[in-house]
Formats: structure tokens, C-alpha cells, sequence
């Protein structure tokens, strides 16, 4: 009886944490939602909280046309660079595990300390390599900036997946005659389905709310979202019914993923829970 009575209190702390949280994530986006259905009057004479007394999608429908192109061109940069940069981080995460020495063990700290450097840090070398390569301002520069930064991240998170198999499986592989190449293809690839899609998203998301890697290797404001969502704040007033709407707009396309591939997510972080460590 006490087990249970202990059990029934845990789950209801549980539920308790769940809706605090739940609210403090709903609260943000009610508030843009809120914001962009007001007029500027009304945005600028109302609580930010309070519900708009007379709807209007004027503000929405306005920013959507504005923000058709930056969206499209985000999404151009940030798919490749998530799927390039995930492939880039698992071949990486076997090479390190098939090692296990201390080269490898080397290699992952040098990792570790590049998927912790600030912008700031590589800020004068990317911009020079970029400038260099003759991308400055241009899609695809952005895009190898954001490949180069964000691949050290992704064969972190890569090795953390990649230590879940068990090692019976290569050794089964090798067995049969097969070379690293093919073992990487058919055996490893397919058993890190889940922790490619959970890396994948996460760097997707990251990439895409990214603002300071396109501000400084851009001129204008038009080639990524982040970027554009900041130009609605002028230096003599802000249109904050625009800014609302802008703000909402750009966050839809990475809570629409998370929300259609969050099982996904969910079923890659269980993987690795749930893996038989060789």
C-alpha cells in the first residue's frame, strides 16, 4: 500500500512538472500570437499578455510575403548543412570507435573543445576563409560556416549514439571479410538510424535559430530568417505587431518538425538508453 501511495505521488510530481512546463513554454508563443493579431496602437497600449480586442491578420499576412524568401533561402542552407554535417559526425564517431586508444581518446577531446568554442572565437578565420574562398555574402558561404561549426557538434553527439552498439556486430562483420567502408554502409549506418534522426533534428533547430554566424557573413538581411526577424526592430521605433508576427512565423518551421519527428527524437534518445554497450 505505502509503495503504491509512493508510486501515485511521484507520478502526480511528475504531472505537476510536466504542466509548469508546459505553460512556461505556451506562454512565449500565446504572446506572439497575441502581439501579431493586434494593431501597432493597440500592441503599444495593451499588456503583452492580454488578448487582442479586434483580430486582424493585416500584420501576419504582410510579414509572410516579406518573409517568403529569407524562409526559402534558410531552408536551403540549414537541410544540407543538418544532413552533411550528422553524415560527417557518424563517419567520424566510428572512426573513434573503432580505435579505442588514446589517439582516438585525443581526437574526441579536441572534439569536445571545438563543439564548445564561442563564435566569437573563430570569428576572424571563418570570415577570412570565407572571404578567401570568395563566398562572402553568399548561400552557400553561409552554409560552410555553419558546416564547419556545427560538424563537431554533430560527431559528439554521434559518438554518444555510436557507443551503444554492441561490438559483436563489427567483430561479426570483420569476421566475414568485410572492410571498414562496407561495415560503415551496412552494419552501422542502419543501427544508427534513430541517433542520425535525434542528430539531424538537433542540429536542423540549432542552425536554423542561428543569428550571429549569417549576421556576420552577410550584408543585408535577407538571406536568413533570423536576420530578417531583426530587421523589424528599427533604430528611430519598432513596428512590434510586425515584429510578433515575424517572430512567429519563424518559429513555426522548427516546432512543425520537432512536432512531426519528435518520436523520432524520443525513440533515438531511448536507443542510446536502452543499448547493450560492447
Amino acid at each position: 500500500m505505502l509503495r503504491y501511495r509512493s508510486f501515485e505521488l511521484r507520478l502526480l510530481a511528475a504531472s505537476l512538472i510536466i504542466i509548469v512546463v508546459g505553460v512556461l513554454w505556451i506562454i512565449p508563443m500565446y504572446s506572439l500570437l497575441a502581439g501579431s493579431l493586434k494593431s501597432l496602437a493597440e500592441v503599444q497600449g495593451t499588456p503583452v499578455l492580454s488578448p487582442p480586442a479586434r483580430p486582424s491578420l493585416e500584420a501576419v499576412r504582410k510579414v509572410s510575403l516579406e518573409l517568403r524568401d529569407p524562409i526559402i533561402n534558410t531552408v536551403l542552407i540549414v537541410v544540407p548543412v543538418a544532413l552533411v554535417s550528422t553524415l560527417l559526425g557518424s563517419a567520424a564517431a566510428y572512426a573513434i570507435y573503432r580505435r579505442m586508444d588514446r589517439v582516438s581518446d585525443t581526437i574526441m577531446i579536441l572534439i569536445a573543445i571545438a563543439t564548445y568554442i564561442p563564435y566569437h572565437a573563430i570569428l576572424v578565420p571563418l570570415i577570412n576563409l570565407i572571404k578567401g574562398l570568395g563566398l562572402y555574402d553568399t548561400l552557400p558561404g553561409i552554409a560552410l560556416a555553419l558546416l564547419v561549426y556545427y560538424t563537431p557538434m554533430a560527431a559528439l553527439l554521434m559518438v554518444i549514439f555510436i557507443s551503444a552498439i554492441p561490438r559483436f556486430y563489427i567483430e561479426a562483420a570483420m569476421v566475414d571479410g568485410a572492410g571498414d567502408g562496407r561495415i560503415y554502409r551496412r552494419v552501422v549506418l542502419p543501427l544508427l538510424g534513430p541517433g542520425i534522426t535525434s542528430t539531424m533534428i538537433f542540429i536542423l533547430i540549432m542552425t536554423w535559430n542561428n543569428f550571429f554566424i549569417p549576421l556576420m557573413l552577410s550584408r543585408g538581411y535577407e538571406k536568413y530568417i533570423t536576420l530578417k526577424i531583426f530587421s523589424y526592430v528599427g533604430q528611430s521605433g519598432t513596428l512590434y505587431n510586425e515584429m510578433f508576427a515575424a517572430s512567429l512565423i519563424g518559429s513555426l518551421p522548427p516546432l512543425i518538425i520537432f512536432l512531426a519527428m519528435g518520436r523520432y527524437f524520443i525513440k533515438g534518445l531511448q536507443a542510446f538508453g536502452g543499448g547493450v554497450k560492447g
